[in-house]
């Protein structure tokens, strides 16, 4: 039996001078959102793990200049971690965003735990969860609650009918869309290192020749990324750079793919109907209603992660739960967009903004 509930993150993450605490606040974000019903629905006390009584032991293992490649270099598995640990036994984990060494510490320990991210399909009416439970019953359990995947066909269909509707294209026919990420992300941890296109130059160039035409596009919050810098010297016509929304670049039927290292745009394009080329591994598994229980997957979840009915599910197999009620939150556009003040793209395309020309 557990103890309460602790809401961690990765605790090695740097913020951008190097620093402890990059993942507290949305760590505390998570926590605020979920503790009263957590508490509604076991009675159990709940916490949310930062990096405050931690970063003493943090700062001791890294100076900050090396604060990026340590979190890097650790992220698969951390050595000595038993200060967290001694935080998080009899406790169920509620993971925001959790690393991969994090996982693997909870499972070595046999600490219940259920990820929780934000779910990368991001042009819905709101905001999803994703979520992946490491109780097989739970898992299951969230499967059978989760969206139906018809839901973003139709909507990918609306967005598509909008942005066609009120734009005209401005790129030839066949154009791949090249997609920057933030430098300095979890997803761009790969084997250890921060991702570097300029080794696979020959491979990005090969995929850029495959088409007529190419446009970069970055990261609304990172304009720099390498594969843009190597796709920017492919042997293709580059259209240049462009900041247009990139739902209605999706929504053209003149671009036909979409190349990135492992960004969100390959779970949504192919939603457009757009082939996408990947370099690095997804992040997550995405699950939808129906689908088998599978370990692996996150189960794509709207805002009943919200209510206390969510975890009476997730934690049943660990304490005594309540009683079921059914309470839903009552309708809202945009519930978790606002909350989290994260519109990204999609405000251009369903708000009173209307998106610029290509």
């Amino acid at each position: 039996m557990i103890e309460g509930a602790t809401v961690v993150g990765d605790l090695l993450r740097p913020d951008g001078r190097g620093q402890p605490g990059s993942i507290d606040r949305p760590t505390l974000w998570l926590w605020n959102a979920i503790k009263r019903q957590i508490h509604l629905a076991s009675g159990l006390p709940s916490e949310a793990l930062t990096t405050a009584t931690l970063t003493p032991w943090i700062e001791a293992r890294r100076a900050p200049a090396d604060a990026d490649a340590y979190w890097a270099s650790v992220y698969d598995r951390l050595p000595s971690p038993e200060p967290i640990i001694q935080r998080l036994r009899r406790r169920f984990c509620i993971g925001y965003e959790m690393p991969p060494w994090l996982i693997r510490l909870l499972d070595e320990h046999a600490v219940p735990y259920v990820d929780i991210r934000l779910h990368p399909v991001r042009f819905l009416d709101d905001l999803l969860f994703a979520a992946r439970a490491s109780a097989p019953e739970t898992q299951a359990a969230l499967l059978a609650i989760a969206v139906h995947e018809t839901e973003v066909l139709a909507t990918a269909g609306l967005r598509e009918a909008m942005c066609c509707f009120i734009s005209d294209a401005r790129v030839p026919d066949n154009t791949l869309l090249i997609a920057g990420q933030r430098r300095f992300d979890s997803t761009q941890i790969v084997g250890g290192e921060f991702f570097d296109a300029f080794p696979r130059a020959a491979e990005i160039h090969a995929i850029c020749a495959g088409y007529p035409a190419i446009v970069l596009k970055p990261h609304p919050q990172d304009s720099h990324h390498s594969l843009l810098e190597v796709a920017s010297a492919a042997p293709t016509r580059v259209i240049g750079v462009i900041n247009d929304n990139v739902y209605r670049m999706l929504s053209l039927p003149q671009i036909s793919a979409v190349l990135t290292v492992n960004s969100s745009l390959a779970h949504e394009a192919p939603y457009f109907g757009k082939h996408v080329h990947t370099l690095a591994p997804l992040p997550i598994s995405l699950g939808w209603r129906g689908a088998a229980p599978d370990p692996g997957v996150h189960a794509s979840m709207d805002d009943v992660v919200l209510t206390p009915d969510f975890w009476r599910i997730v934690l049943a197999p660990h304490t005594r739960v309540t009683a079921v009620d059914g309470v839903r939150l009552r309708p809202k556009p945009n519930r978790l967009r606002i909350a989290l003040d994260s519109f990204w793209n999609y405000q251009e395309i369903d708000t009173d903004r209307i998106p610029r020309s290509a």
